[in-house]
């Protein structure tokens, strides 16, 4: 649903994703212990995750939006003046030197964990709303630790018009192919490490995937993504 691709990639990703979908029968919200079983490492030690990007927070350096890592999420990312902020750690199978630096602990931790394919940590600020959209991927699985969730207020994701109220150190998996929104009304930021988890695929459906990964990963170097997401 990127805003600024040609009709040619639009064209590939919609009969890519109708391929997928034809193939892959799974619900909105996926089971933690079944499709990510590594997810009990990253709780036992959310604190010590929380500590590292809220010290890169409080560093007084400017965390780049999104729209402003990948070009056309505008309709999503700048959609209401309020800032959804993140900050990249591996970016499908590519790993941010500088940004892993001001996170050793995490980053530690996600090299540990194989399925893991990009990683960030995303902030969105009081009053911020990421209205509906979808991913144009189903070879990954979205993966939510929620870290700093606001106390006073509306604070969730929906997905597939079924509401999910994040609870700080508490997992979250879901297929974000399905519509999905987040809503923070609240007065608080709220802080979140999000994964993109590697689905396990079989038979020909394989193969293909492995075609669109590499095409998406280098669609990541020729976007220049990595420059992008440096601190200012």
């Amino acid at each position: 649903m990127q805003n600024n691709r040609g009709w040619l990639f639009k064209f590939f990703r919609d009969r890519s994703l109708n391929y997928y979908n034809s193939k892959i029968k799974t619900p909105a919200y996926l089971d933690l212990d079944k499709y990510f079983a590594d997810y009990t490492v990253l709780e036992e030690s959310w604190k010590e995750i929380k500590q590292e990007i809220e010290g890169v927070i409080s560093s007084g350096k400017t965390l780049p939006k999104f729209h402003e890592v990948d070009d056309g999420q505008e309709y999503i990312s700048d959609n209401d003046g309020l800032s959804w902020s993140l900050l990249n750690l591996l970016l499908y199978e590519m790993w941010h030197e500088k940004n892993c630096g001001l996170c050793p602990k995490t980053t530690s931790i996600l090299k540990g964990l194989g399925s893991v394919k990009s990683a960030y940590f995303s902030i969105l600020a009081p009053g911020k709303h990421i209205p509906p959209h979808k991913g144009p991927y189903k070879g990954i699985i979205r993966y939510q630790l929620a870290l700093s969730v606001p106390k006073n207020g509306e604070c969730k994701i929906i997905v597939d018009d079924k509401d999910c109220f994040w609870e700080d150190g508490k997992s979250v998996l879901f297929d974000d192919t399905y519509t999905h929104e987040v809503i923070n009304n609240t007065n608080e930021v709220r802080i979140a490490l999000l994964l993109d988890i590697k689905r396990e695929i079989s038979g020909f459906l394989k193969y293909y995937d492995m075609f669109v990964f590499k095409l998406i990963k280098s669609l990541v170097v020729l976007n220049n993504t990595f420059s992008k997401s440096k601190l200012k």
